[in-house]
């Protein structure tokens, strides 16, 4: 005990069993005792560790690990991705090219997302780093025969030959403010005058299909949006723009109703358009694959004049929010197709209307809410809720 009491000793934890040993501190002997000397011999004659032999393998400590039963093997983990992060970069396997010969080229039968691209818009707005795929050589050019595996593949449809008249309506604002009575409802004005004018269009007959919109917001900068679908087959898309111009002028007179508000029309094509299946006739109108609950996503961008160039058309999937609304609204809203309208005029500024339908948007509002609030942080062109009120 008295040996004891005259050393500090450090603990030691056993191999597996719960038995401690104790050896004295070295640190608590005087320098030049005998017994501080002898410490130091003990050490000196420590048996060396024997090394590990070169067929043993080091894996991750669990335990304190020195007992006689040796610790399971770890296995090795490997980093590599199992698919290629390259997406378009991927080379099509035999099994996948198989696959694509004996698919249906069909529009109806497809059960993939697709994209529809005109032919004229294929160069400027097939999104950046999609490669065409490379037409197989002839043998009268002298090529080879062997067909090239492609990540893409291309269905050629009808072109339905369609043009897109867009109304944009800011609010009504009173002529006279002091005049005007509080109990006046400019909104609920403002949309019977933009029923009645959509109920002229129908019964002249010069148009495919057309909507009203209405916004789901308060204060919107854009509370009533008209959509009309036009075959040029038909109609003149610049006869009908002078007539609707006209219509829309002598329907919001600012004489007449006390109210003004500024009206934007404009011609579009549809330059592309990311379509999910069941597709539904192109060149139908937008009452066809309407539903009580069906609702739009709807964006507007203006650029100034000569800013519309090939490599800003090609990423268009990101400057107009296409992508964000792809990837991210919620399998529930029901996402039938994202299009985009590019206007055809030939001079002044260029304005781009993209439009996201969604089939049960209605039902799901607060998750569209959600993303519409990240596309607005964004900081770049005009996003709105909309929801049809009037269609033909």
């Amino acid at each position: 005990m008295a040996d004891r009491a005259r050393h500090r000793v450090a603990p030691v934890p056993g191999p597996t069993k719960k038995h401690y040993a104790y050896t004295p501190c070295p640190r608590s002997e005087e320098v030049g005792t005998d017994r501080a000397l002898q410490l130091q011999l003990l050490r000196h004659h420590e048996p060396e560790t024997p090394e590990k032999s070169p067929t043993e393998r080091c894996g991750p400590v669990i335990g304190g690990g020195l007992g006689p039963e040796p610790e399971p093997p770890q296995p090795l983990v490997t980093r590599e991705p199992s698919v290629s992060l390259m997406r378009w970069d991927r080379p099509a396997t035999t099994a996948t090219a198989d696959r694509r010969r004996t698919e249906p080229v069909s529009l109806a039968t497809l059960e993939r997302d697709c994209f529809v691209i005109p032919a004229h818009a294929l160069e400027r707005f097939l999104p950046d780093g999609v490669p065409l795929p490379v037409p197989p050589p002839t043998p009268e050019k002298g090529g080879m025969t062997k067909t090239v595996p492609s990540s893409l593949s291309i269905l050629e449809i009808a072109d339905p030959k369609l043009c897109i008249l867009a109304h944009l309506m800011s609010p009504l604002e009173p002529i006279e403010p002091i005049l005007e009575s509080p109990l006046a409802k400019p909104l609920i004005r403002q949309k019977m005058a933009a029923g009645e004018l959509l109920s002229d269009v129908a019964q002249a007959n010069t148009a495919v299909g057309g909507m009203l919109l209405a916004n789901m917001e308060r204060n919107a900068e854009f509370p009533f949006i008209s959509y009309y679908v036009i075959n040029t087959t038909q109609t003149d898309p610049l006869l009908f723009y002078n007539n609707m111009r006209s219509a829309s002028l002598s329907k919001f007179d600012p004489k007449t109703i006390r109210y003004s508000a500024a009206h934007t029309l404009d011609l579009y094509s549809e330059v592309a358009m990311i379509c999910r299946p069941p597709f539904n006739d192109l060149a139908g109108g937008p009452k066809k694959s309407h539903t009580p609950s069906t609702g739009f996503i709807i964006s507007v961008y203006k650029v100034f004049e000569g800013d519309d160039g090939e490599r800003f058309e090609r990423n268009w999937l990101y400057w107009t929010g296409a992508r964000m609304l792809y990837r991210h609204l919620p399998h529930s809203v029901g996402m039938r197709k994202i299009a985009l309208h590019k206007s055809v005029a030939s001079h002044g500024d260029k304005m781009y209307l993209l439009v996201c339908e969604c089939a049960n948007l209605l039902d799901d509002l607060s998750g569209a809410a959600m993303l519409i609030t990240s596309l607005r942080a964004r900081l770049c062109g005009y996003t709105g809720l909309y929801r049809p009120i009037q269609t033909f």
